[in-house]
């Protein structure tokens, strides 16, 4: 498996610097970030499934500069959204509209119970359950771009894809139920170990690899 890897070693020593710079980025916006920061992190992540990454955060960027994230109607979130190209905006928009009724404001001391309740997998499998629109995925995902997530993989069709051409899993899978996601982020975190990659630096390397860019 290693040998498997040889490409992504290489691209990783090449990329290391701004990789940690990266990282550290996310830990500084649970570290010196607001609740107005966190909380359009959440919307960003909102927006993530089936679209694209960019089109997301320019929708949480928009949504900020619209004065949209604190207070404003669902209807006009939606607009927003599908200004900037997003996917089901009607239904991100309902799912952003009902998390803030639950998240924000004090969106850092609510966050900050269901973190501290257990173990980092069961404040994701928390998050999970109780934000609107969010699966395991989505909830890694927050947990990564807010320095919680060095233990947790973020299985998109884009890792998936990454993970099944390095041989890791035999192939994508069509429901990736609790199960499943468990057992493909075992085999992910053995990879990264073995390639002697941390694993939320692997997820950026994918990416790179894959986009020519580092992002989020």
């Amino acid at each position: 498996m290693a040998s498997a890897g040889a490409d992504l070693t290489a691209l990783y020593h090449t990329l290391q610097k701004p990789v940690d710079s990266r990282l550290a980025e996310f830990a500084a916006l649970w570290e010196h970030g607001g609740d107005r920061a966190l909380w359009r992190e959440m919307c960003f992540c909102t927006c993530t499934p089936q679209n694209d990454a960019k089109k997301a955060d320019a929708s949480a960027a928009s949504l900020d500069a619209a004065g949209l994230l604190e207070s404003g109607a669902q209807n006009k979130i939606a607009y927003v959204l599908r200004a900037n190209g997003v996917r089901f905006h009607n239904n991100k928009a309902a799912s952003i509209f009902a998390n803030r009724q639950v998240f924000y404001p004090r969106t850092k001391h609510h966050l900050q119970n269901i973190i501290s309740s257990g173990t980092i997998f069961h404040a994701r499998a928390l998050l999970a359950e109780t934000v609107c629109g969010w699966g395991l995925k989505e909830a890694s995902h927050f947990l990564r771009n807010t320095g919680w997530g060095g233990e947790l993989c973020i299985l998109d069709r884009h890792i998936l894809r990454s993970l099944a051409a390095h041989n890791v899993i035999a192939g994508i899978p069509k429901n990736l139920n609790a199960k499943t996601y468990a057992a493909i982020e075992a085999a992910m975190t053995a990879f990264a170990k073995e390639l002697r990659i941390p694993l939320a630096a692997l997820d950026l390397v994918f990416w790179y690899q894959a986009k020519g860019e580092l992002f989020k």
